[in-house]
């Protein structure tokens, strides 16, 4: 019942977020993107409702794999960064190719934020309840798969070869996370890099982004940080009370 469970949510939860992505790149004000992108595909699909689906977790932050970084996390991490990144820059740089770096601040705020909900949704929350379900392989594949086909929703993410090309990088990224021992902060920092260079490399593939997409993206920065603020509290409230108890 518990693998029937979880195939249905999983499923239910990736259709609103390729909707909501979906839609939020169909429209042209600013204030309507951040309604379906950042609140609606972000902060509450992304963010609230896997956080509501884990509530009953003994702890939440040990689930989804935030903790400190030991020697392995950081070598892996630093592995899968080089050849993430250089296996796009290397080719361009070979072929007298030029990065186009002047792009990347505008970007910087919007990726951030994009990254934290790939990475908390799709290694933190589906990787590790397809493993709890049905074992480490099964897990990786679809937590691959999962990550592709949420770009459908990216217009301009739609061919057969970027879907192909992207559960391959997805499977990349499930890799890092299981082999730094299921860590998200490893996750997310083989992601970000790669997404920097990704928006650099493709640009006109991404979302416009704008002075309002960075204050967007700040301020849904600022609300998932107090909403961590908020949840460490409860559960060092809840871990006294047991002491005490």
């Amino acid at each position: 019942m518990n693998k029937i469970k979880t195939i249905f949510m999983a499923l239910t939860l990736e259709v609103l977020l390729v909707l909501c992505v979906g839609i939020a790149n169909l429209l042209i004000k600013p204030i309507y993107y951040f309604c379906f992108y950042n609140v609606l595909y972000g902060i509450l699909f992304s963010f609230l409702i896997p956080l509501f689906l884990l509530r009953k977790e003994k702890n939440i932050f040990d689930f989804l794999g935030i903790k400190a970084l030991g020697k392995k996390q950081v070598f892996i991490l630093v592995a899968f960064i080089a050849f993430s990144v250089g296996g796009q820059m290397i080719p361009i740089v070979a072929k007298g190719g030029i990065i186009p770096w002047n792009l990347l601040p505008m970007g910087i705020v919007p990726l951030i934020m994009t990254t934290f909900f790939e990475e908390y949704v799709f290694r933190g929350f589906f990787q590790n309840k397809f493993e709890k379900e049905f074992g480490t392989i099964t897990a990786i594949l679809v937590s691959g798969l999962m990550f592709s086909l949420y770009h459908v929703g990216y217009p301009r993410f739609r061919t057969f070869e970027d879907i192909l090309l992207l559960f391959a990088v997805g499977i990349g990224f499930a890799a890092a996370y299981k082999l730094s021992g299921n860590n998200l902060i490893v996750a997310y920092f083989v992601n970000l890099p790669n997404a920097f260079v990704t928006y650099m490399l493709k640009f006109e593939q991404f979302p416009k982004m704008t002075i309002a997409s960075t204050m967007a993206g700040i301020v849904t920065l600022c609300i998932i940080v107090v909403v961590f603020i908020v949840l460490v509290r409860r559960i060092e409230k809840k871990g006294k009370n047991n002491a005490y108890g």
